[in-house]
């Protein structure tokens, strides 16, 4: 009878340990609680972007356009992941300006990646988009 319990503990404990490690290192959020959420966001006062084709920069000051950014970034879910595949056709990186200040950083790679730098922190975060952000909006700021 004990040996049954022994063989039932072996095959169970490894279950148990995938399952929390899979549900620890698979943490879906969004890009509000992710990002927005240490930041008032009406603190921004400046984003500036830079297109990796051409490696094209604009910033933008003007208040109107930077909640038009923030919206369309707007409860994008995001689930964290680790060593993601870095080969992207384009990217845009994104910097977030509060008081003339880096703030936060993105890059945000083929509408599929978002990586996130929080400069005070000195710390980045990779995540997977769930939905397909439309990057056609990024490129007519250009």
């Amino acid at each position: 009878m004990k040996k049954r319990y022994k063989i039932f503990f072996v095959i169970l404990l490894p279950l148990i340990i995938l399952y929390v490690a899979t549900m620890l290192l698979t943490r879906d959020s969004t890009f509000d609680k992710e990002v927005l959420e240490p930041l008032d966001i009406e603190h921004i006062k400046e984003i500036e972007i830079i297109r990796a084709s051409d490696e094209k920069t604009i910033n933008i000051s003007d208040a109107a356009r930077i909640d038009q950014i923030m919206q369309h970034l707007n409860d994008q879910p995001l689930r964290k992941v680790r060593f993601s595949n870095p080969d992207f056709e384009e990217a845009y990186w994104l910097t977030l300006r509060i008081n003339d200040e880096r703030s936060i950083g993105m890059r945000l790679d083929d509408a599929k990646h978002l990586y996130v730098f929080l400069y005070e922190e000195n710390y980045m975060k990779d995540y997977k988009l769930l939905d397909d952000i439309d990057l056609t909006f990024f490129e007519d700021l250009f």
